[in-house]
């Protein structure tokens, strides 16, 4: 997705030129900077202050924030995605009457807030939403917690299988060439010089947050 983005391109091209050119951009990135892939790791480097920039999920960089006040969050203008979390019921399950009890407890008041403080994610509980995002809530002023609903750039992921094969066969070679990588003309961050996390997703949200200048 951020490749796709960064390119001008749409997150649900079908267009193999370029899917194409994302891979080689996400490539060239891999192979000047110093990336780290997994979503935990990314997360501690981040929290811990050892990265400068991080592509990561909403919820997360909730979290990173709160750990660290020296985080800031960024949503580019060129758009990201826009998604919703749901809760489904089997229609073979054996007992659908507890699974309504359990999604009418995880959208009820108390339920909502408990998850949505857990996992730093934005409840669809209004009065949740509000109460942890507004004057004393636990995420007051982290804007990584309410969703933009304002920038026409901004997408919803369309599900294609063949699309969705031909990225994953990609982004498998990206993480290849990521950790083929030798240190490139950015250095490694000592020097000042900060490596970027990278990241292509699929299904899921990305966010970028940087760290604040001081």
């Amino acid at each position: 997705m951020m490749a796709l983005k960064a390119l001008g391109y749409s997150m649900n091209t079908s267009d193999e030129s370029q899917i194409q050119e994302a891979y080689n951009w996400l490539v060239q990135c891999v192979q000047t900077m110093k990336p780290e892939i997994v979503t935990d790791e990314i997360i501690d480097n981040m929290a811990q202050g050892r990265k400068a920039l991080g592509l990561i999920y909403s919820g997360d960089a909730t979290y990173v924030i709160n750990e660290n006040k020296n985080m800031g969050y960024y949503m580019p203008e060129g758009g990201t995605n826009q998604w919703s979390d749901a809760m489904v019921i089997p229609k073979n399950a054996k007992n659908p009457e507890l699974a309504h009890a359990f999604i009418n407890y995880a959208s009820d008041y108390d339920g909502a807030y408990d998850n949505s403080s857990y996992v730093g994610y934005t409840s669809a509980n209004k009065k949740v939403m509000k109460d942890l995002y507004g004057k004393g809530g636990e995420f007051e002023g982290i804007d990584a917690y309410i969703p933009r609903t304002d920038n026409k750039n901004d997408e919803v992921f369309e599900y294609n299988e063949e699309t969705k094969k031909e990225i994953s066969n990609l982004w498998s070679k990206v993480k290849i060439a990521a950790s083929n990588t030798i240190k490139g003309p950015m250095g490694d961050g000592e020097n000042g010089i900060f490596p970027v996390p990278v990241g292509l997703r699929v299904r899921v949200d990305c966010y970028v947050f940087v760290r604040s200048c001081q």
